[in-house]
Parts: C-alpha cells; structure tokens; sequence
C-alpha cells in the first residue's frame, strides 16, 4: 500500500461522513426488535437477492422450518457454496470484520457459530445504534427516505419524502390509493389542481420540519421517459377517476407523467431536491426503463431544479458521467454503487472525476436496513476512493492536494453544501441532539 493511498484513507476516516442516501431502520424500531431477531442470519442484505437466484424462491424461505441455527449455518452455506464471491456477499464479510472483529476473512464451519454469538452479544449492548452509527461510522447525517405519514428522527435523519404513493399501484386515480390522502389532508380532490396543491401542502409540511427534498424510485416499475401532459387531458382522466370508471394503461401513464413533470417544477418553486432512482434493480425487473438518460427532457425543462441521480445510473454510469457533465443541475450519486461493484466503482469515479465539477460528485450512501452494514459498506467506498485518487495522482496529473480535497469532498463538503446541512437542516439536527 503506497504512503499517499494510506494518507486518504486516513483522511476519510477522520472525516465526518455523509450518508447521502439511507433506508437504515430508526433507532426506535431497531431497539424495539427482540434480541433474537439480531443475528448472523438476520444482519444480512443485497446478498439475500443471489440468495433468492440460488435457491429458486425467495430468500425469506431459505430458513423455514429450520430447528437450530446449526441448521440455518447449512443452508446458508449451501448459497455460499454457489454464490460467496459476488460482492454482495463481500460486503457481509467487510462488516463482520469492521463491526464485529472478526479475525478471519470468510465464514466457515470453524468460524460461524463464534461470530453469530458475538452479533447476538454486541448488538444488546445499551447505545449499540449511536456507537455504531455515530461513533464506528462517523456520520453527520443520513439523508433517509421517508414514506408518507411516517416520522423520522433528526439527531439521525434528514428527511427525503418518498412521493411513489402518488403515483404507483394505479396511482391517486384508484379510490383505493386515493381515500387514505384525502382522509389524511382532511380534504377532496374534485380536479387536478386541488390534487396538486394537496401534494404540495403536504410536502410543504415535511419541509417545514426539515425535510430538503422528495424521491421517486418509479424505475422499479415503469420507465424514466416522462411526458409533459397537457392539464386539460388529465383532468379528463381524472374526472372519469371520480366517477368509478376503469382506468386504461395509457391513462394511468398519462396521468403519472403530469404529476412527475409537475413535481420537478414543485421543486424549483420551493428549493427542493429532486431524487431519482436510475440504473440498478432487483431480480427479474426491466432494467433499460432505469437508464438516466430518459430523464433528459426533464432535466432540460427544469434548469432550476437540483436531481440528484442515484446508485451512479449502473449500468448506464458513462451516459450519467456525461448528464453531469453537460447539465449543471444534476448530482451525481453513487449510493449503493461500492457493494454492487468495486471494480466497477472505481472506473465509474476515476471516469467522473475527469469529467465533473466536483462539488456535484456525492462520495456515499449505504442504501442499507441494519446499521450495522453502514460500516461495511463504507470501508469498501474508502478503498475504493483511495485507489482512485492515489492512482489518479500518480498516473493522471492530479495534485496530491486536489487529491485531498476530493477525498474530503466526496464524504463530507459536497454532500453538506448541496443538502444544506450547515442551515436550518443542521440547525434542526442540533436541536433535536
């Protein structure tokens, strides 16, 4: 390891990080977990997806009916037989050793039952979250996706309210979607633009409370490709919503493209940030309906809007690599993106950095459940800026000091600055600390 890779990574663990994209489980709900529920079994993630693909169900199945954790060590190995060397696997490996102190570098008959006691032992321990969270990681903040009428807390948290309930599953054209909102907002949507103002209401109420932004993760089941819709055709649509009559495919697209072009304005006019989902899925879904560039259209009519573009757009990471090249109102994330591939990471960042101003090049986000596989993912993202920088210093004319302010940049500056967290979201942090 050369002296100067050593010097970053040392740097990026002083450095208080950002968590540019969070799902992590509140406090609350993680202490409210029986200690039982907290094991080598359970603190798992992406991996549970090669899972599902090895055994031909889903991945919840795998331990049915096992007596023992003896037997859930056998049927977990049986998927590590086929499948140990993907890096959703690495990851686990990554936080064991991190988190846990695990001495070896794979699990194994010798070694399981050692680690799987000590998960259980650890995370008992009182303010097992805040030392993992705050004092392990080193986070300022995670910016967590927040589903509609749910809370967050703020000594963790900064909020990003999830807006798919308004568009997925029929979208607010279904009664059934549409009952609750309006029970909730105390109101009725006779037209479109009572609707829209209802959504504007209550995404004023989120950021009134801190939140700085909205996210959409539609991809998962549609197409980025959004059309402007003209208002007088989904009023249309939505009037015959009103009156019970069946909603066609293309109107349920039409009236999902009005609402998602819409929302891209709402966030100019309030000085919100837009997230959207782009690149990488699960199993069996469409990945070229999450290619970034389908956002282009949109991106160019909103010029005052911010989108911070998820997970590095993978595999679309060069075409993302451009977006942030040419359009200056989008952040280019890369949450998810060191789990998913180290390799592949480092390209895509070694490529970015030629390509972007860096103060739109967001270094981390764990995209994670348990608390705990923050850690793991984020040594694998410091190794792989380390090699970067100390490669691009070495091989690319970049300056050691640069190299530094990157290093800084990417975990911590950026991410403050465009998040706004030394205003009132910090403010709102440090009051609720």
């Amino acid at each position: 390891m050369s002296s100067f890779r050593q010097r970053l990574l040392d740097e990026m663990a002083d450095v208080p990080t950002v968590d540019c994209h969070s799902h992590t489980m509140l406090r609350s709900e993680y202490e409210a977990r029986a200690a039982e529920d907290r094991n080598l079994f359970t603190i798992t993630t992406y991996f549970r997806r090669d899972m599902s693909g090895i055994i031909g169900t889903g991945h919840e199945r795998l331990y049915d009916d096992a007596q023992s954790d003896e037997e859930r060590w056998q049927r977990f190995k049986h998927t590590l037989d086929r499948g140990r060397n993907v890096s959703y696997y690495r990851h686990n490996i990554a936080t064991y050793q991190g988190i846990f102190d695990f001495a070896d570098d794979d699990l194994t008959d010798d070694n399981w039952s050692a680690l799987n006691e000590r998960i259980k032992e650890w995370t008992a321990r009182p303010d097992w979250y805040d030392d993992v969270t705050r004092t392990k990681c080193n986070l300022v903040t995670q910016i967590r996706n927040v589903p509609w009428y749910e809370d967050w807390e703020p000594e963790y948290f900064t909020a990003t309210l999830r807006m798919e309930p308004a568009i997925r599953d029929g979208s607010l054209l279904a009664a059934a979607q549409r009952a609750p909102f309006e029970a909730h907002m105390n109101r009725e949507f006779r037209t479109t633009a009572s609707l829209k103002q209802g959504l504007a209401d209550y995404i004023d109420g989120y950021a009134q409370r801190g939140a700085i932004g909205i996210k959409l993760a539609h991809a998962y089941n549609r197409t980025l490709e959004t059309e402007d819709v003209p208002e007088h055709e989904v009023e249309a649509i939505w009037q015959r919503a009103l009156r019970g009559e069946e909603m066609s495919a293309a109107d349920v697209r039409a009236f999902q493209d009005h609402i998602i072009w819409w929302l891209a304005g709402l966030c100019t006019d309030e000085s919100l940030i837009f997230q959207i989902h782009t690149g990488m899925q699960g199993n069996w879904d469409h990945i070229p309906d999450s290619n970034p560039l389908h956002l282009l259209p949109m991106i160019r009519a909103h010029r005052n809007t911010r989108f911070d573009l998820f997970h590095a757009g993978y595999p679309y990471s060069r075409e993302l690599g451009v977006l942030g090249k040419h359009y200056p109102n989008v952040w280019l994330n890369m949450c998810w993106m060191y789990l998913i591939s180290m390799a592949g990471s480092r390209q895509i960042l070694s490529e970015w950095i030629d390509l972007v101003p860096h103060y739109r090049l967001l270094g981390f986000g764990s995209d994670l459940t348990w608390p705990e596989t923050i850690y793991g993912h984020l040594s694998m993202a410091r190794s792989c800026i380390a090699d970067v920088l100390a490669e691009k210093v070495e091989h690319d004319f970049l300056s050691k000091s640069v190299a530094i302010d990157l290093a800084r940049g990417l975990m911590h500056d950026s991410p403050m600055a465009f998040y706004g967290l030394d205003g009132p979201a910090a403010q709102t942090q440090a009051a609720a600390g």
